[in-house]
């Protein structure tokens, strides 16, 4: 979730993982002054990254408006619009490894389909790793060079293997909550009236659902 410039000065101290109090603190005040009701609690002190089914129903409709503001006015085609901005945190033996980068949307559940089918798919954001693929498992390389844009947070080793048939059944279980995700996403659009066709197909897999 990106809300800022709301008249609330921007800490100075960095990074925000290592300034946690600092950061919330910021982020809760930005959200306030947005008009959200309800409090967020992100996944990841410091962060603006939030579990999906933590979202309050009202927190998730002005999501929604405003991400689909542009489309609704007619200023934006549908095309134009673009899915929620976020994605998904690879965990490795219960720790995390690698957060969603700036630029992340859900819809990048495709690039990790990609991953596990052997396949180096396209990642919205960026940084994004590199690549390198074996009969059962893909290895993601987090090395930076001098000028390469640095991952954030950084993770907490240079590479990762990971079997792609665990990484199937990961895929599989975040697709069930897209899946929920999906039905409050249609219901919210009826009852809170933001009037955007097919909705979940655009704010999560932004008209790519696969079939």
């Amino acid at each position: 979730m990106g809300y800022s410039n709301y008249g609330v000065e921007v800490p100075t101290t960095y990074p925000y993982w290592e300034n946690t109090a600092i950061w919330d603190a910021y982020h809760a005040a930005c959200y306030a002054a947005a008009g959200f009701r309800d409090e967020l609690l992100p996944y990841l002190p410091g962060s603006s990254l939030y579990r999906l089914l933590a979202i309050t129903d009202s927190n998730l409709a002005k999501l929604a408006r405003d991400q689909t503001a542009e489309l609704r006015a007619g200023t934006w085609t549908r095309e134009q619009a673009c899915a929620f901005f976020g994605g998904y945190v690879l965990r490795i033996d219960n720790a995390a490894v690698f957060f969603p980068q700036c630029c992340g949307q859900l819809s990048d559940i495709a690039y990790w389909e990609g991953l596990a089918a052997g396949v180096a798919s396209y990642y919205e954001g960026h940084p994004a790793p590199g690549l390198s693929f074996a009969t059962d498992t893909v290895q993601l390389d987090f090395s930076e060079g001098e000028f390469d844009e640095a991952f954030q947070p950084p993770p907490p080793v240079l590479s990762v293997k990971i079997s792609r048939s665990a990484l199937q059944l990961a895929i599989k279980q975040a697709n069930l909550e897209l899946q929920q995700f999906a039905q409050r996403l249609r219901r919210l659009n009826e009852t809170e009236s933001v009037g955007v066709s097919a909705i979940d197909e655009l704010l999560i897999w932004e008209d790519e659902k696969p079939g």
